[in-house]
């Protein structure tokens, strides 16, 4: 029995027709603890297809709070999307044609892959911009798509390393692409592996010091550490779903991301044997209530996936009969006394929570995987952001502590502590008058990060590179205040290649390096004795001995901004 046509069906206020709710939280988790898991190798997001379907600048976005250090796009298209979102992080695009923009990628900083027959578009590309282009090698282990054939490798790397010689490339990386490692026992795993090592040192021994090397997928990431390298590249586990057939994301601690809902468009009691669906593939076996979703293969639901489920009203039916382009059937197994009252109520095709079917179940239905299950959603879903870190409002800090020192040696003790709370990818704007200490305070971020000696200030070679001595990330030490107001100026110093590898420190760098990342510190020094108003001329002399005493007092602060800040500031010790 329906509900009577002069009453008008309730549904819950606020429920989408159709959507994607996207648990940017659970993103954030899953990236984390893949990246827990890989250490000390650095996590690749991968975030092509619309980040498999839930939406690649906020994917992007809670990947890097979870510590990404890179991410992954097939199509440079995609990357300039990310750049223009404000994605400062290195990215890396594999899939290329002849009408690829190479120019747009080499403009944006963004590395680009090759096979082999790239290289002279690239190599156009980068002579037409009078600027470098970063380029990664793809070897071909065994998978059979792109890269170049073991015969080919050294051919290609005989041609990068000319171009990289002339100035009009970067080779950045070596990379591969295993084909099973989502199946453990195959030995295909341990033969491309042994293969992208032969690769490697092919490439050292020709000359190639490339920034990393990765070769590991999601499955390789949680089963193969001896496949780890530089770098692993995590797409599907970012999502929450499990790459294995017989492990569900429960058992690795992954949390699906994606949940598919909808709204019950129709429900009506029919006698047993109706016929439900396009060619009467499915008669009820009894009388039934039949419930109508508002999804289709249209919206990215198999047409091959009868048998799929659905939560309606607490229960987990299955869809019956074949799947049309807009709309599915479940049947409810029993008839309902008010079918009516089904009407507007919540139907969830996938998600994460309790009793809610998993996308690996409707894999199965539909004789696929997980990936195509969430990558194939379509546009008519919306997609709902929830669980996404409250952003950071400018001049809001996550923390703020304030050391004194009384001489040189304490402010290099301070500098020399905070340094143990640095990693890689790091931002350190230092702010204060002249002689205030700012490169007294970086000598001391250079001891305790163990970098090559030798910092002075780098006000006439704007910036100096210092090597680690035990491993770590090298320093970058840089004079912002020579450049001026001019943005093109900082871009020429090309810092966003080294950021994410290195420890960046910037004197002079407030209010004109920020956009480099969300995630810096700034450390403002203040000296007692200092004259009010000093600043920094442009014909100032240079101090570069710091060898004799200086007793006048310090005061220096530090304000913490951005996610990777978040929680209880360093431990630093000053004068008593």
């Amino acid at each position: 029995m329906c509900a009577p046509l002069d009453e008008p069906v309730l549904s819950r206020a606020g429920l989408p027709e159709r959507v994607a709710r996207i648990d940017l939280g659970a993103i954030q988790a899953n990236v984390e603890r893949i990246r827990s898991m890989v250490s000390p190798s650095r996590v690749m997001a991968v975030v092509k297809a619309n980040g498999y379907g839930h939406g690649m600048v906020p994917v992007a976005q809670a990947a890097i709070r979870g510590g990404a250090a890179w991410l992954g796009t097939a199509h440079v298209s995609e990357a300039v999307e990310l750049r223009g979102a404000g994605v400062s992080v290195p990215i890396l695009t594999w899939l290329h044609t002849s009408e690829t923009d190479f120019d747009a990628a080499i403009r944006s900083g963004i590395d680009v892959a090759t096979s082999g027959w790239e290289l002279a578009h690239i190599a156009q590309a980068a002579r037409r911009l009078e600027q470098p282009a970063r380029v990664q090698l793809k070897i071909d282990t065994g998978l059979g798509r792109n890269g170049a054939t073991a015969e080919n490798w050294d051919a290609l790397l005989g041609q990068a390393l000319e171009l990289q010689e002339s100035g009009l490339i970067r080779v950045t990386g070596i990379f591969s692409h295993l084909a099973v490692a989502d199946e453990p026992h195959r030995t295909e795993t341990d033969e491309q592996l042994a293969k992208f090592h032969e690769a490697i040192a092919m490439a050292e021994d020709a000359g190639l010091d490339v920034e990393v090397r990765h070769l590991a997928n999601t499955p390789a990431a949680l089963s193969r550490p001896d496949t780890h390298f530089d770098l692993v590249r995590v797409g599907i586990g970012m999502y929450g779903l499990s790459p294995f057939e017989h492990l569900s994301p429960a058992d690795l601690g992954l949390v699906p991301a994606m949940t598919l809902a909808t709204v019950v468009a129709n429900a009506k009691n029919v006698p047993a044997g109706h016929g439900v669906s396009y060619g009467l593939r499915y008669t009820t076996p009894e009388a039934t209530t039949l419930v109508l979703i508002p999804l289709g293969y249209a919206d990215g639901i198999p047409r091959s996936a009868s048998g799929g489920p659905v939560l309606v009203d607490g229960h987990k039916r299955a869809v019956v009969g074949t799947i049309a382009m807009d709309q599915l059937v479940v049947d409810m197994g029993r008839a309902y006394e008010n079918p009516g009252d089904l009407v507007g109520s919540e139907a969830i095709l996938f998600g994460a929570d309790g009793e809610q079917p998993l996308a690996d179940e409707w894999a199965r239905a539909a004789g696929t995987i997980n990936y195509e299950i969430v990558t194939r959603i379509g546009p008519r879903v919306t997609r709902e952001f929830v669980n996404s870190a409250e952003p950071q409002t400018p001049g809001e800090a996550q923390w703020q502590i304030t050391v004194s020192t009384d001489s040189l040696e304490q402010t290099q003790s301070v500098a020399a502590q905070f340094a143990q709370a640095l990693r890689p990818g790091d931002l350190i704007i230092l702010d204060g008058e002249l002689g205030a200490g700012k490169t007294t305070f970086t000598q001391g971020l250079g001891a305790g990060l163990g970098v090559e000696d030798g910092i002075i200030s780098p006000t006439f070679v704007l910036q100096r590179v210092h090597r680690s001595l035990r491993g770590g990330p090298d320093l970058i030490h840089v004079d912002a205040y020579r450049l001026g107001e001019d943005p093109d100026a900082l871009d020429s110093l090309d810092l966003e290649s080294t950021l994410d590898t290195s420890v960046t420190v910037v004197e002079w760098g407030k209010e004109r390096v920020e956009y480099l990342t969300p995630n810096f510190v700034q450390v403002s020094l203040r000296r007692e004795t200092a004259s009010p108003g000093h600043t920094h001329p442009a014909d100032a002399e240079v101090q570069t001995d710091f060898s004799a005493e200086d007793e006048d007092q310090r005061t220096i602060t530090f304000r913490a901004f951005g996610e990777r800040w978040r929680g209880k500031p360093p431990q630093l010790t000053g004068a008593e």
